[in-house]
């Protein structure tokens, strides 16, 4: 039996719920933390490609904040 690599627990981390829901966070938080700068400093590409990832892989934790401001 072969043990497995740190590279492999870690892809098998990113695609369970939890790893799922702590990238969703990082890409919002990033997203959000860019848009707070200024222009000048701004990646517009780079805001644009993690607005695909979050709204097309990594919704959750936008769902959870949309939940919550229902409550």
């Amino acid at each position: 039996m072969s043990e497995k690599t740190e590279q492999s627990r870690a892809s098998d981390f990113a695609v369970s719920p939890r790893g799922q829901f702590i990238i969703s966070q990082a890409l919002c938080l990033a997203l959000q933390s860019m848009k707070d700068r200024p222009d000048v400093e701004r990646e517009f590409s780079n805001e644009g490609d993690m607005r695909y990832l979050i709204d097309n892989l990594f919704p959750v934790y936008e769902v959870v904040l949309r939940a919550k401001a229902v409550r």
